[in-house]
């Protein structure tokens, strides 16, 4: 049985995790994976500012969660209903999370994990917020936040961008870890 996993970037401390290995090492992942993209986002951005810092994310992000997943075991992913890439798009059981995740947010709680059961199994489910002024170079207001060179990128790389207009503390997507069998 296929076990999904969506996690956070910033997990709550003292967060519960059993039943499967998978569970037990998702958090471990996707803080391996995080740490690799957070460290070149930074480095490109310090070399080459906010424009050379997008091909990270189109390029190098994919390929640190097939290498990072692929040394688990498992599929790694990111999830949003307000994609970049197509590929990112959250499917409907994910889109249902993300609506609840917000609707906490919207109510002032922070979003709490949550763990479903879907024809695959368990679902253990957390969000991912926007967590610093780093994210809003590219992911903020196109008004305030974004540099109009790194727009201009942006949108010559993401004709079809939804990924804007986020401010620190609004809900971004998930981080998806499926045990590859």
């Amino acid at each position: 049985m296929k076990r999904l996993l969506i996690l956070s970037l910033l997990l709550p401390s003292g967060l519960a995790l059993a039943e499967t290995e998978t569970k037990q090492d998702s958090p471990a992942i996707i803080a391996e994976a995080s740490k690799i993209l957070i460290t070149a986002l930074t480095e490109a951005i310090a070399e080459s500012g906010t424009v050379g810092a997008i091909s990270v994310c189109s390029e190098k992000a994919p390929e640190i969660a097939t290498t990072v997943g692929n040394k688990h075991n498992v599929t790694l992913r990111r999830v949003t209903e307000k994609p970049r890439r197509p590929t990112n798009a959250a499917n409907k059981a994910e889109q249902e999370i993300l609506a609840a995740f917000a609707a906490d947010i919207e109510n002032g709680k922070p979003p709490a994990p949550r763990t479903i059961t879907t024809e695959d199994g368990s679902t253990f489910v957390a969000p991912i917020v926007i967590p610093a002024p780093l994210c809003l170079q590219c992911h903020g207001d196109p008004a305030h936040d974004i540099a109009p060179e790194t727009l201009a990128a942006i949108r010559k790389l993401y004709p079809n961008d939804q990924a804007t207009g986020y401010k620190s503390g609004d809900l971004r997507g998930a981080w998806t870890v499926k045990a590859d069998e």
